[in-house]
């Protein structure tokens, strides 16, 4: 059953993660790559989607894994 609580947090937490890029792949772009002008910009944003959002979401289910040990340590 720990497992399965664990498994979950670490689930919501790559959700979050991903949402989280999502939410700001605009602003990254923008700063990062600048004004859309051709079909290399938006190359090298696509790339910045492909890279960001799993590794945000590694990130998160990292992270969710972590508080799922901590909340299920206290009960």
């Amino acid at each position: 059953m720990k497992f399965l609580k664990l498994s979950l947090f670490a689930a919501i937490g790559a959700v979050c993660g991903a949402a989280l890029m999502l939410l700001i792949l605009p602003v990254v772009c923008r700063v990062v790559v600048g004004p859309i002008q051709g079909e290399d910009q938006m190359s090298q944003n696509f790339l910045i989607f492909l890279v960001g959002t799993p590794l945000l979401a590694a990130i998160g289910a990292f992270a969710g894994w972590f508080l799922g040990t901590k909340v299920i340590q206290k009960h």
